[in-house]
């Protein structure tokens, strides 16, 4: 028997009754790992159409300069590649990264 998906479950609280123990821890983790980011987007509000993409994480910008997350923390730090700092984390609009990218022969 397949186990039942989320939607089904909401449609159904009774469901959850009938699940395994494995099924329904499985489901509790998988909750539980994206709880954090619903409530942060529940409590953003409505998104606004800048007519920007999302910004993008020191990841995506590492490896699209395909530099080490190390050296793209420091063009950023340094100035060199503009960024915005959210409490602890670096994002960087794409626009400033295609900028850079121009402005450095890429």
């Amino acid at each position: 028997m397949t186990p039942p998906s989320l939607d089904q479950l909401i449609q159904d609280p009774a469901k959850a009754a009938i699940l395994s123990p494995e099924i329904a821890q499985a489901l509790l983790i998988g909750l539980a790992s994206i709880q954090p980011l619903l409530v942060q987007r529940a409590l953003m509000g409505p998104l606004e159409k800048t007519g920007e993409e999302d910004l993008l994480t020191i990841d995506q910008v590492a490896a699209r300069l395909k530099l080490s997350q190390y050296r793209t923390y420091e063009l950023c730090r340094q100035g060199d590649l503009k960024a915005i700092r959210l409490g602890k984390s670096v994002r960087v609009k794409p626009s400033d990264l295609q900028a850079y990218v121009s402005e450095h022969g890429g």
